[in-house]
């Protein structure tokens, strides 16, 4: 896990967004490869292990073909640009490899398939992910669901900025606060509208 990675983390019990504190036992560079995260709110503590970080039990999810079509089809719904900051949720990690050497973009991978272990270099990998997402509101560019609860599909709208891309599965309801901009018999993608502002006619 990038060091950088702590300020972006938020602690995902039900109060306020809360940064999280690290200790760690182990590090490589500029990556923590074991340590504890604590909520200074609600005292909650998560696991960095093997430089993955741990909010609840594994999550079992199946891998994507990877192919160059479904490589490139992923890097046009999200809109991939350099400096970018991305979430793959379950199986759209499978195609984080083609997707990082297509454009140097930074990569977040929630319950990826498989059982190994980061390793520096990785991109930032989250297990145990529930309804709610442990990260900053409006810090991301974009991401890529797989696995869909509707509070999980509305909240991942929290963590995008004006303008970034949400992608789901076909079956999943679209949430509040973006707008569709294309499906097909698999996905849809969305936008993240901006908040409106009303605007008061001044008095004279």
């Amino acid at each position: 896990m990038f060091v950088e990675l702590i300020d972006r983390l938020r602690c995902p019990a039900g109060h306020a967004d809360t940064w999280l504190v690290a200790a760690a036992t182990r590090t490589a560079q500029r990556h923590l490869l074991d340590a504890t995260l604590g909520c200074p709110d609600c005292g909650a503590e998560y696991e960095v292990r093997d430089g993955e970080i741990w909010f609840g039990a594994r999550v079992a999810s199946a891998p994507f073909p990877v192919t160059e079509d479904e490589t490139m089809r992923a890097a046009a719904l999200l809109k991939l640009e350099e400096r970018g900051l991305y979430l793959l949720d379950g199986g759209w990690s499978s195609l984080a490899d083609e997707l990082r050497a297509l454009l140097d973009v930074e990569l977040l991978l929630a319950d990826p398939p498989g059982h190994g272990a980061a390793t520096p270099g990785a991109p930032g990998v989250l297990r145990g992910i529930g309804d709610r997402w442990p990260l900053a509101a409006a810090s991301l560019h974009g991401v890529a669901l797989d696995r869909i609860t509707p509070a999980r599909t509305d909240d991942a709208v929290r963590l995008l900025r004006t303008g970034g891309r949400l992608v789901a599965p076909v079956s999943a309801v679209l949430p509040p606060g973006v707008r569709e901009l294309a499906r097909d018999e698999r996905h849809w993608v969305a936008e993240r509208v901006g908040d409106v502002i009303p605007l008061r006619r001044a008095r004279r």
